[in-house]
């Protein structure tokens, strides 16, 4: 892992993917629609039923084609890049989004791994920062997602030993808390202020 060196998933991302294409069509094709043909082939004529399979299947395979198709220009898509300041997660086929979080504001690195990611050794590393988190009180919202890597522990570090390195952006609601210089700024001003009351109230 080098600063500004641009990386991508895990090639097992695109596995994962199929994977999850794969179980729930199994599960509608041999729960629902399987059923339905023989239904049909057994009560209808032979027309008829050939009929009930086109409009049965031919929608279900156009979506499996259509994600099939789009699930590996996907993950191609998929790039992060750790510069000196802050972390750039790139991604999208048609409509490109593009994540840049400053080092200064990660408030928390939480890695996320699902039953069928872990089989593969896949995680997905979610960067939050204080903005991001006190949108919700319920709901931790993550600023940018490192999806589909394999060594996610020594992504996680790295990313803490670069956030330990700079001092934090405090961050409440989404705004800004003042720097300290200003802070003591502002406390001198209250203080003087103070001190002209009561000289004017001893005179």
């Amino acid at each position: 892992m080098k600063i500004g060196e641009r990386f991508r998933p895990h090639p097992d991302f695109r596995t994962l993917y199929y994977s999850y294409l794969l179980i729930p069509s199994a599960i509608l094709l041999i729960s629902t629609i399987l059923p339905a043909l023989t239904a049909a082939f057994l009560y209808l004529s032979f027309i008829d039923a050939s009929i009930a399979s086109a409009l049965f299947l031919f929608p279900f395979l156009l979506v499996v084609g259509f994600v099939a198709f789009w699930i590996p220009k996907y993950c191609s898509s998929i790039s992060y890049v750790f510069t000196q300041s802050e972390i750039v997660v790139e991604r999208g086929v048609w409509w490109r989004h593009k994540s840049t979080v400053p080092y200064n504001r990660i408030t928390n690195i939480d890695v996320v791994q699902g039953p069928v990611s872990r089989h593969f050794g896949l995680a997905n590393a979610k960067v939050q920062t204080a903005g991001y988190s006190a949108t919700g009180s319920y709901a931790r919202v993550a600023e940018a997602t490192i999806f589909g890597i394999k060594n996610f522990e020594e992504i996680r570090e790295f990313i803490i030993n670069l956030v330990r390195g700079l001092r934090p952006v405090a961050v409440e609601a989404g705004v800004e808390a003042a720097a300290p210089e200003e802070v003591t700024r502002q406390m001198l001003a209250e203080l003087r202020k103070i001190r002209e009351i009561l000289e004017s109230k001893q005179h």
